[in-house]
């Protein structure tokens, strides 16, 4: 992956060992070679998690695309999340939701954005 240089001095980003604490947050870390400062990679499912519990609208727990559609039932062909956010929806009555690009299905209360969509 190309870094871009450090925003404070233009020296170029060398690649660190992480904490075991920053192992859990974060996938990449490097160091700034004239400043010394840090800079790290969420992990992809924390991203994809975290736009899932704190968006408006639905989104995929697995992929975050907001190409979301809501069905009438379970679809038995594609997958469904195991997230045991979604799941917990499922006791109050949420609708299943689809992700296009992904297939995956998920239980959310949240309306999916107008307009979204995927192109492949």
């Amino acid at each position: 992956m190309a870094m871009s240089p450090c925003h404070r001095c233009g020296k170029h980003f060398v690649r660190v060992h992480r904490s075991v604490l920053e192992k859990c947050l974060w996938s990449d870390m490097y160091r700034c070679s004239g400043c010394k400062r840090k800079q790290g990679y969420f992990h992809r499912y924390l991203y994809s998690h975290y736009h899932f519990m704190f968006s408006r609208h639905s989104r995929c727990i697995r992929c975050g695309s907001e190409a979301v559609d809501r069905l009438k039932k379970r679809d038995k062909v594609d997958s469904f999340s195991q997230n045991p956010l979604a799941l917990m929806q499922v006791l109050i009555g949420a609708p299943v939701n689809r992700c296009s690009p992904c297939r995956l299905q998920f239980f959310d209360w949240r309306k999916p954005r107008e307009g979204a969509s995927w192109s492949s």
